[in-house]
C-alpha cells in the first residue's frame, strides 16, 4: 500500500534501527605515527625546544604529541620493571639500549642536554603510569594466587612480569599502596584538563579572553569544568560559590575587597592541605595559613595517618595469616599425598607377595 508521499510503505518493527551482528572491532596497538607524520612534513627530526627546567615543549601541539607518544611507546615497546633503578646502568644513567629504543621511536633530536633530561624524565613518568595501569588491570581485581603468571603485554617477558608481580605481593608495598590510595581519595578538586598540562590547556583557551586577561577565578572555572558532564562537580561548585561570595561581598571582619587571586588562594587553603593550583597556572601567590588552621590541619593529618596505619597493620596481618594458611594447606596436602603413596606401596607389596605364593591349579593336581 502506497503512503501519502507516493512511496511504498515499509514496516518499522525495530525503532532502534538495524542491528549489527558483526563482532566489535578491537583496536590494535598504536604504531606511533603522529610524530612521524610531523617529522616527514618538516623533512627532518622535530626541533624539540624545551626550556631549562621544563619537561615539555612550549608549543601546545608538540607538547601534547610528545607526551602522548611517550606513553604509547612505553605501553607497546618497552618492558616495565619493578622500580626505576632497574632502568639505570652502573653509572646511574638510563641504559643505552633502552634510551636509544625510546628516542628512536619518538623521532626527536636529543643533542641538547636539556632535551635529553626532559626525555629521561618523560620516560620515568610514562613507565610509572604504565606500571600503575598494569597493576590496576591485571593484579588488583584478582586474588594473589590467581594472578596470571604469563605476561599480558608483548613488551615484557614472563620472567620480567613475574618479578613485578612478586614486588606487588610484598605486604609492605601493599600497605604503602593502600596509604597512597587513601591519600588520593582526599583530593577534592580534580582538574578536567585530561592529558594536557596546565600550560598547554591555558594556551588552548585561545581568544576566549581576548577582551580581558583571565583572573584566578576564571582559570579555576576553566580547569575544573567537565565538558563531558557539562557541569562542575559538587565540591567544585561549592568552592566557586564561596569564591564568588567572598569576591563580591566584603564581610564586617574584612571590609576591604580582595582580589580574585587572594580569594582563590584563601578558599583553596581552607579546603586543601597544600594548594598548588595558582603556581601551576603561573600565578605565584601562596595564601599563608593561620596558626590555628595549621594546627587543625596537622591534627587532622595526624589522625588520618593513625587510621591509615591501623588499616595497614590489619591488612598486613590478614595477608600474613592468609599466606600461612595457604602454606599449611599445601603442607597438609603434601603429607596426605605422601601417606597415600606409602599405603599404595604397601598394598602393592602385599599383593606381589600373595601372587608369588599362589601356585597354578594344574601343578597342585
Amino acid at each position: 500500500m502506497a503512503n501519502e508521499a507516493g512511496g511504498s510503505a515499509q514496516p518499522n518493527n525495530n525503532s532502534e534501527g538495524p542491528k549489527s551482528y558483526e563482532e566489535p572491532r578491537e583496536r590494535g596497538p598504536n604504531l606511533v605515527k603522529g610524530l612521524e607524520r610531523i617529522t616527514r612534513r618538516r623533512q627532518g627530526k622535530l626541533p624539540l625546544v624545551i626550556p631549562e627546567g621544563k619537561l615539555r615543549p612550549e608549543s601546545p601541539l608538540l607538547a601534547a604529541k610528545f607526551a602522548t607518544e611517550c606513553n604509547v611507546i612505553v605501553g607497546h615497546h618497552l618492558p616495565v620493571f619493578k622500580r626505576w633503578k632497574d632502568y639505570k646502568d652502573v653509572h646511574g644513567n638510563v641504559r643505552d639500549g633502552i634510551f636509544r629504543n625510546f628516542i628512536g621511536k619518538v623521532g626527536m633530536d636529543v643533542a641538547d642536554v636539556s632535551v635529553r633530561k626532559a626525555c629521561t624524565e618523560m620516560l620515568k613518568i610514562a613507565t610509572r603510569q604504565q606500571r600503575h595501569r598494569l597493576k590496576k588491570e591485571f593484579f588488583d581485581p584478582h586474588p594473589l594466587h590467581l594472578v596470571t603468571r604469563t605476561s599480558p603485554v608483548p613488551s615484557m617477558t614472563d620472567e620480567q612480569w613475574n618479578e613485578v608481580v612478586e614486588s606487588w605481593k610484598d605486604p609492605k608495598k601493599m600497605g604503602l599502596s593502600e596509604i597512597n590510595k587513601n591519600n588520593r581519595a582526599q583530593v577534592k578538586f580534580h582538574h578536567t584538563t585530561g592529558a594536557h598540562s596546565y600550560g598547554v590547556h591555558n594556551n588552548n583557551l585561545g581568544d576566549k579572553y581576548k577582551d580581558k586577561e583571565p583572573d584566578a577565578l576564571d582559570l579555576f572555572k576553566e580547569f575544573h569544568y567537565s565538558k563531558k558532564k557539562k557541569c562542575y562537580s559538587d565540591l567544585v561548585q561549592a568552592a566557586i560559590t564561596e569564591m564568588e561570595n567572598k569576591t563580591s561581598q566584603p564581610t564586617e571582619d574584612d571590609p576591604q575587597s580582595k582580589s580574585a587571586t587572594e580569594v582563590v588562594a584563601e578558599v583553596l587553603a581552607k579546603h586543601t592541605k597544600k594548594p598548588r593550583f595558582l603556581q601551576h597556572v603561573g600565578i605565584h601567590h601562596v595564601h599563608a595559613r593561620s596558626s590555628s588552621s595549621n594546627r587543625e590541619a596537622e591534627l587532622a593529618a595526624e589522625n588520618r595517618n593513625l587510621e591509615l596505619q591501623e588499616r595497614v597493620d590489619t591488612l598486613t596481618k590478614l595477608l600474613k595469616e592468609s599466606e600461612e594458611a595457604r602454606i599449611r594447606q599445601a603442607e597438609d596436602n603434601m603429607k596426605r599425598d605422601e601417606e597415600n603413596r606409602k599405603k599404595q606401596a604397601e598394598m602393592d607389596k602385599k599383593l606381589d607377595f600373595l601372587l608369588s605364593h599362589m601356585q597354578p591349579r594344574s601343578a597342585q593336581e
